[in-house]
């Protein structure tokens, strides 16, 4: 039988309206997507701020061993810091043996060097031993090196005044640092590097769950049968099971983009206010019609690769466990291949790591017509793939009614690949 558009329609609004009274569904495809990697982030971010805030709360436990026996002044320096505490003086051995115990947060070692035309006198090496496993020594390193320049800066200046050297002549060089990227652009940058893994993360759960649902999970139910039986062509039906699954792992990245962009700067806040920086997170008007249209083609991928793994389940469980290889397949490029970096045509055929990488383009503003047109051509040519084996598949009357017992892999090899010459049951040779 021949599709029927109007049957497809019928169907589609049928899925629709049951994956609406599914809780896993409506979780997955609306309310995770809205609520979970914002207030993620917000918790992340949070949560690293706070535990900054409580490591430098802390008073560092510091031990000089001054081998000069002149660096009394040093010494005061440190003890005007309200931050550092100076333990009474051990040996090096034992010092050590308190740091990596955790006793002690550092140790710092200050040894005479020879007078000579590069070495003023009154010069000396200092060595600091941490650990840098261990928060709370590291942060005792940070602040002895900052103490540490400080004394230097005010040896210099003491030095300069003894020998009438301006500051204009012994400073050499300044280096002023200046941020050129505008807050727009920063804004962007950071979006760029978030928001396609998640985009990518949440199409793929929207996708999730339906497909289970309507092929595994009718098996469960045993309502596939019913399905099958009535005057709708199994074409039809399957197309509006695809269009349902596929609806829904778009709506699903759509709604995590809209949710990530009303929410990035209260998320972000904290990261914001401890770099001084301004940022604007707006994304070019451009960019969203090639993000809207790359999650549909991905959402359709995914749907159409995750509805022809589930259907050879017969419980829902069981679809779980042959889609979810999939599933970490999916973000496993995404992560190791990465957002920034040039786009280049051989990385736009790649599936999924290509709509990555336009999405991280789209978003800062670097739309190359090229690319992009390959990476949706891609795309197209992924689905035609996938529903041209589906299409296969489904010719075989085992496979619909549900005796067929084995993977989509083993079907491959025993029924298309022909290694083993088996006759379909009910096609005509």
């Amino acid at each position: 039988m021949s599709l029927n558009w109007r049957d497809v329609a019928t169907f589609y609004q049928y899925e629709i309206r049951a994956g609406l009274r599914e809780r896993s569904i409506v979780m997955s495809t609306l309310l995770i997507p809205i609520f979970m990697y914002p207030f993620l982030l917000w918790a992340m971010f949070t949560g690293i701020t706070y535990v900054v805030g409580q490591v430098e709360g802390l008073t560092s436990r510091v031990v000089i061993d001054d081998q000069t026996g002149r660096r009394d002044d040093f010494r005061q320096t440190l003890v005007k810091d309200k931050k550092c505490t100076l333990e009474p003086s051990r040996s090096k051995d034992k010092a050590l043996e308190q740091i990596k115990a955790g006793d002690l947060d550092a140790l710092i070692e200050l040894s005479p060097v020879t007078p000579g035309p590069k070495s003023p006198p009154g010069n000396f090496i200092a060595q600091v031993y941490f650990d840098r496993s261990k928060d709370r020594s590291e942060q005792a390193r940070s602040r002895l090196e900052e103490a540490l320049s400080l004394y230097r800066t005010q040896w210099l200046e003491k030095e300069s005044a003894r020998l009438q050297v301006t500051g204009e002549q012994w400073q050499g060089f300044w280096i002023e640092r200046k941020n050129v990227a505008s807050g727009q652009e920063m804004g962007r940058f950071l979006l760029s590097t978030m928001l396609p893994l998640f985009l990518i993360i949440m199409v793929a759960m929207g996708c999730f769950y339906p497909a289970v649902d309507s092929t595994a999970g009718e098996r469960e139910r045993s309502t596939w049968e019913t399905s099958m039986s009535t005057a709708a062509s199994r074409q039809s039906i399957l197309t509006a099971k695809f269009l349902y699954v596929a609806t829904g792992g778009s709506i699903a990245g759509l709604i995590n983009v809209a949710a990530m962009m009303l929410s990035a700067k209260a998320v972000m806040a904290p990261l914001i206010q401890q770099t001084g920086e301004t940022f604007e997170f707006r994304i070019p008007f451009a960019a969203f019609p090639i993000m809207a249209l790359g999650t549909v083609l991905l959402a359709l991928f995914i749907a159409a690769v995750m509805m022809l793994m589930a259907s050879f389940a017969r419980s829902f469980r069981e679809g779980q466990s042959m889609i979810t290889p999939f599933y970490m397949a999916i973000i496993l490029p995404v992560v190791l291949v990465g957002t920034q970096g040039a786009f280049t045509p051989q990385e736009a055929l790649i599936p999924i790591v290509n709509v990555t990488k336009l999405f991280a383009k789209a978003i800062n503003g670097d739309i190359q017509i090229l690319t992009t047109i390959l990476t949706l051509f891609s795309e197209l040519v992924c689905i035609v793939i996938v529903l041209r084996v589906a299409g296969m598949i489904v010719r075989f009357e085992d496979f619909m009614i549900g005796s067929y017992r084995g993977s989509l892999g083993k079907f491959v090899k025993e029924r298309l690949l022909k290694r083993k010459q088996t006759t379909p049951v009910g096609e005509v040779q």
